[in-house]
């Protein structure tokens, strides 16, 4: 997978057009894959957003800056186990970094009806754009329509506040193909943003 260095005269929002997406290990290096995003200025919300929407009304949120966020040990603990339990290939050192030593700068904490914090997004947020860049969950909501729901709020809370695009991270047919429901739903293909075809 190739990389590429964010020059000086590249900002973030230029690498994202370009269909890069940063690094997960170094803040300074943003690589080409599979990009997606949504084009908020053709925003409607579909009758299956409506639907997630509906089943994960029990959901509360609180958008906080991620450097007032405390990673403390119980919540790197917390993550942790839930990687564990979900299977995925993400090292604790990498979560202590994109939580405080990347561009990233907005985390959404999730909480269900029993008020205990069942999921965080980490995201990056600019005046021009957004980017839902990790999500971590209780993998009991792993087949739910939980993990659905934290992309999709961001596009609703980044239209709401007049942003360009909400960039959602990779995407195929076997890494986020429920994406592609998502308002205004484009991947970057062949050098250009397209509008996905089933």
């Amino acid at each position: 997978m190739p990389q590429y260095n964010l020059s000086n005269t590249n900002s973030p929002e230029i690498n994202y057009q370009l269909g890069l997406l940063p690094q997960r290990n170094n803040q300074n290096l943003f690589y080409q894959d599979t990009s997606c995003r949504s084009d908020l200025t053709d925003f409607r919300l579909s009758s299956e957003n409506r639907r997630i929407l509906n089943k994960t009304a029990d959901f509360t949120f609180i958008v906080t800056p991620l450097n007032q966020f405390s990673l403390n040990l119980n919540v790197q603990k917390q993550i942790f186990q839930w990687i564990k339990g979900l299977g995925w290939n993400f090292p604790i050192n990498t979560i202590k970094l994109i939580f405080s030593k990347h561009i990233f700068n907005t985390l959404y904490l999730w909480k269900n009806s029993q008020n205990t914090i069942v999921a965080y997004s980490v995201c990056y947020f600019s005046p021009a754009i957004s980017h839902i860049a990790y999500v971590f969950y209780d993998p009991v909501y792993s087949h739910t329509n939980l993990p659905i729901r934290l992309s999709l709020q961001v596009i609703i809370d980044s239209h709401q506040q007049g942003l360009k695009y909400c960039y959602l991270g990779r995407f195929s047919e076997t890494t986020g193909f429920y994406k592609r429901t998502m308002p205004g739903f484009e991947h970057f293909h062949n050098g250009q943003w397209l509008k996905y075809q089933s």
